[in-house]
């Protein structure tokens, strides 16, 4: 089973409510969803938030909502903690059906898409030897603490 898990909070401090920004006409938030929507080997869709707001505009989409706990909450909580949590949730609500793949979305990423998504998925179902597929953007803009080196398409 390939699921969906979408994560944001209500708290930004860089740019508030950058979540629920309105983009021709729909929420920053809704985007990842309709892509993960449209995506037919994606069998179920998460959203880990604390944010009613976040709540009410994707609901729409029929999520499964998982309550983000309040420590997970804060800009000190790192994402990958807010990931760990809501797999350990998903997999006790599954009731050991098996997870093949964890497509992760983040509810500010609106440029992500269909086709992002099903080639992710292709390249992992392809080379059982990575563990995870991400987008990227290539710029010559970035700190070193950023670079990444690529080999043959992987980083």
């Amino acid at each position: 089973m390939i699921i969906a898990l979408m994560i944001g909070r209500k708290g930004s401090s860089g740019f508030k409510n950058k979540n629920l920004l309105k983009i021709f006409g729909k929420h920053l938030c809704e985007y990842p969803l309709i892509a993960a929507k449209k995506t037919k080997s994606i069998s179920k869709i998460y959203v880990s938030t604390d944010c009613p707001r976040i709540k009410n505009v994707t609901k729409k989409y029929n999520p499964i909502f998982l309550e983000r706990p309040k420590y997970l909450a804060t800009n000190k909580a790192l994402g990958e903690e807010v990931f760990r949590d809501a797999y350990h949730r998903i997999r006790k609500q599954l009731k050991g059906k098996k997870i093949s793949l964890i497509v992760l979305l983040m509810a500010n990423a609106g440029t992500i898409n269909t086709t992002l998504i099903k080639k992710g998925i292709s390249i992992l179902k392809r080379n059982k030897r990575y563990d995870s597929a991400v987008t990227t953007s290539v710029y010559n803009m970035w700190s070193p603490i950023r670079a990444r080196s690529f080999k043959k398409g992987s980083l």
